[in-house]
């Protein structure tokens, strides 16, 4: 069994081509950004919306997760085996953190490499490294969270540190994964010289086992989940970076050497 809380169908932001992103509860961390509030926890959570029914507002329930068999998951996948083939497509595994359920995530994985998908597991990662070593044989592809560099900003913003995530990824690209560094950017808290600084350094470092790096823009979209949720959002003021803001950051980390995407 996998706990989800959603599957999207025809995702062209999760790794190449058409893919299915299968969202996975229950997440280690607690980014003050985070946009997909109903996964930190690992169970379901029910919440109270307000439907329109015949152009009336009607109380309702909504249910954030379901338990589901790992046959039912792959099932779902299948459907859409042709777009994946015509586009080089396939499927991402998302959360939360997909390497809370490891047991599950690899037997996701194995199904979907028994017929010949592309694999992609979307990590903040922020777990053992005996579970990344479980999947990676099945893994075509690790979508790699870099959130801030100073260790003290990362547990201030996240709620841990980073040396975990740092040693991981080295840990990854050493033994020869395909990675992709995402780093989210948010302004007035992992925007400042010395923050982009030290990932431009870090990256730097490891420029010849990469081939390209996404720069994803901080959105608010995620207001209403709070508000449902009845979480406190932690950042309020924080506005979303401007194109201009975003075109010079990518000018900034061209200087890698790497092909830079703004949005993945």
């Amino acid at each position: 069994m996998v706990t989800v809380f959603d599957i999207k169908r025809f995702a062209v932001h999760d790794g190449p081509g058409i893919r299915t992103t299968v969202f996975l509860k229950g997440c280690p961390l607690r980014c003050w950004w985070c946009h997909n509030p109903e996964s930190q926890a690992m169970k379901p959570v029910t919440v109270d919306i307000t439907r329109k029914v015949n152009g009336k507002s009607v109380a309702a329930k909504k249910v954030y997760g379901e338990s589901l068999e790992v046959e039912a998951v792959l099932e779902s996948i299948l459907k859409d085996t042709h777009f994946y083939e015509e586009s080089g497509g396939g499927v991402t595994f998302s959360g939360g953190e997909p390497l809370m359920q490891t047991e599950g995530l690899k037997r996701l994985l194995e199904g979907c490499k028994e017929q010949g998908l592309h694999t992609t597991v979307d990590t903040c990662g922020h777990a053992r490294q005996e579970q990344f070593e479980e999947i990676k044989a099945v893994t075509d592809l690790f979508l790699y969270d870099l959130k801030n560099m100073d260790p003290e900003l990362h547990r201030k913003y996240t709620g841990v540190d980073n040396s975990l995530i740092l040693s991981n990824a080295d840990y990854l690209l050493n033994h020869g994964a395909n990675l992709i560094f995402r780093i989210p950017v948010i302004p007035g808290i992992n925007t400042s010289p010395e923050e982009l600084d030290a990932m431009l350094g870090f990256i730097k470092e490891r420029a010849d086992k990469l081939k390209e790096l996404h720069l994803l823009p901080y959105h608010r979209i995620a207001d209403n989940k709070y508000q449902r949720l009845k979480m406190k959002q932690q950042i309020q003021e924080v506005e979303e970076p401007g194109e201009a803001e975003m075109q010079l950051l990518k000018k900034k980390f061209e200087q890698t050497g790497l092909e830079v995407i703004i949005g993945g």
